[in-house]
């Protein structure tokens, strides 16, 4: 499966933001057919890290979360700015 068709984008809010620099996670909206193990491959091959655990949540709106913690070697704030995020 193509890593587009899995992962669709990061959600940036206040709140993710927190996360990113606090605990070192990205959130992105991923699709619902997907699993843990189908985004971590996904993540690890679009952004070039490595994924330490994956938390997934289907929120009210119907959309699926996926709160992405990465290894401590990578930063989730570079790697938002590498993605144009910042």
């Amino acid at each position: 499966m193509d890593p587009f068709d899995i992962v669709f984008y990061p959600l940036i809010t206040e709140k993710t933001v927190a996360m990113m620099e606090k605990e070192n996670k990205l959130v992105f909206i991923v699709s619902r057919k997907a699993n843990k193990i189908d985004i971590r491959d996904a993540v690890e091959k679009l952004y070039e890290v490595e994924v330490e655990k994956i938390c997934v949540m289907i929120h009210t709106d119907g959309k699926k979360r996926a709160y992405v913690k990465l290894r401590e070697e990578y930063l989730a704030d570079e790697v938002a700015t590498k993605m144009g995020v910042f």
